[in-house]
């Protein structure tokens, strides 16, 4: 997720959001994506970018709580 982070960083963007609301949401792409005021479909395509440029498989259950803990960590980090 550092590399998520070190682009939305380089790029102006904000992708890391995207899988936060997701794990945040325990998977629920319906709340993620209301919590993050997008549709659906755009919430699955930010979704699928932020896993491509971070290397992550969310699907994974593994690759999942790890990513959840990184996020937490990173959240924590910022002021």
């Amino acid at each position: 997720m550092e590399r998520l982070r070190t682009y939305d960083r380089e790029n102006g963007t904000a992708l890391v959001e995207t899988p936060t609301a997701r794990l945040d949401s325990l998977g629920n792409v319906l709340g993620a994506s209301a919590s993050l005021d997008v549709h659906p479909n755009t919430f699955r395509y930010r979704l699928a970018r932020a896993a491509e440029i971070a290397g992550a498989d969310l699907n994974d259950p593994g690759n999942r709580f790890a990513a959840m803990l990184e996020l937490r960590v990173m959240r924590a980090d910022t002021p």
